[in-house]
């Protein structure tokens, strides 16, 4: 089982780790202007202590100097050198730093006298190393305050997000009522944003599957209730002679109701593989043989194939529930005409105050239909980016398919 990161961790860890960045260059940064300024502070005391102890030569012995271990201390006395150093003579008086000393130079040529005092620079890296290991053991304990504060200010900071993951966890599953945000930060306000909105269309499929189920029982019950009553009275030999004729059409509109929702099924679930195409010409011819030829009149506008990129089946589903409902509904010939694009157009007179009707189980009151084609072909449609429009003017309906270029390489 895969381990999972913490956020407050990971935050707390980066956080942290900015800051010892920062601190390292600041630390950096600060020790580089002790050094400068520490130097420059002990060159003054150089020079100080450079002019006293001339004036102690001018009137005293060389050796009587108090010298510590870092300095050293260069004698010359009417030219001659009575007290020796580690660095070459200097020419000048003024500072020199070299050869690992920091010297200060300085004559009294009345007294024919120069002094030549100079500190080690290994003493001065020493006392350098000093401030900063001091300086480093000052600011540790406010290191550790501030990954102690920023780790307990995350932890505050995410309890909001805790909180709200309880109450998900906690919820029953048939509340899908919106969660309040008010007790969170900005930053988290969009998660249960999200998940309202994420719930409010759970909702509107549940809604949606209650009432398709509820049209869809009520659907099925009437031929059933129909053909169940033909069969009892056949069975009890009370039947009339159109008792099995009645029988068939309450079977034969149950299956046609079974199997138009049987189609709106696999429509919303996709049909087929994108990758598929069907040559339009053949299906339509297809689908109007099935049909009454005194009905249908079918110009295919001189085209022998016509590839569109879609699923035989789902184009076969596409068309069969357009032509069969511009048959059953229609009032005259039917005229299926076809176009270069391809573009496919389905035109019937009606009766006056017709009207489509592509909603779910939306049916005119004398319909023996179970009001679904028109749903499944919108479904169809859209999901293979077929342009469908839909009109009725002048006691005449007209479906126009405008189908995607097809894909390149089909003849």
């Amino acid at each position: 089982m895969t381990r999972r990161w913490s956020l407050s961790g990971r935050v707390t860890v980066r956080v942290a780790l900015a800051v010892a960045v920062g601190w390292v260059i600041a630390f950096g940064l600060a020790l580089a202007v002790i050094n400068h300024e520490v130097n420059e502070l002990l060159d003054a005391t150089l020079e100080s202590q450079s002019l006293l102890a001339l004036e102690m030569v001018r009137t005293g012995p060389a050796e009587t100097l108090p010298l510590n271990s870092a300095e050293a201390v260069r004698v010359i006395r009417d030219g001659v050198e009575t007290r020796a150093a580690d660095w070459p003579p200097l020419a000048a008086d003024g500072h020199w730093e070299g050869g690992g000393w920091h010297v200060m130079r300085q004559s009294a040529p009345a007294d024919g006298v120069i002094l030549e005092l100079g500190q080690s620079e290994a003493w001065r890296r020493e006392e350098m190393m000093e401030i900063a290991r001091a300086f480093l053991w000052l600011m540790l304990p406010f290191l550790a305050l501030v990954l102690f504060i920023l780790r307990g200010t995350i932890a505050r900071g995410l309890a909001p997000a805790q909180d709200l993951a309880r109450r998900v966890g906690d919820r029953d599953a048939r509340d899908l009522s919106p969660i309040s945000a008010a007790d969170l930060p900005r930053e988290l306000a969009p998660v249960p944003e999200a998940f309202n909105a994420y719930l409010a269309r759970i909702e509107t499929l549940l809604s949606a599957e209650r009432a398709f189920a509820g049209h869809a029982a009520h659907e099925l019950r009437t031929p059933i209730a129909a053909a169940s009553a033909q069969a009892q009275l056949i069975a009890a030999g009370t039947a009339g002679p159109e008792s099995a004729a009645q029988m068939a059409r309450a079977l034969s509109r149950l299956g046609d109701t079974v199997e138009r929702l049987l189609q709106l099924s696999r429509a919303e679930a996709g049909i087929g593989d994108a990758a598929s195409r069907a040559d339009l010409v053949a299906v339509l011819r297809l689908l109007i043989r099935d049909l009454p030829r005194d009905r249908i009149r079918f110009d295919d506008g001189d085209l022998e194939t016509a590839w569109v990129a879609i699923d035989p089946d789902a184009l076969a589903i596409l068309l069969g529930n357009l032509l069969r409902n511009a048959e059953a509904h229609g009032t005259g010939l039917v005229s299926v005409r076809l176009r270069p694009g391809p573009v496919l157009s389905i035109t019937n007179p009606v009766a006056p105050g017709a009207r489509l009707r592509p909603g779910r189980f939306d049916k005119s009151p004398d319909s023996a239909g179970a009001g679904l084609g028109l749903t499944i072909v919108e479904t169809i449609a859209r999901q293979n980016g077929i342009d469908l429009q839909m009109s009725v003017a002048e006691d005449r309906a007209e479906v126009a398919l405008r189908f995607p270029p097809r894909p390149a390489g089909d003849s």
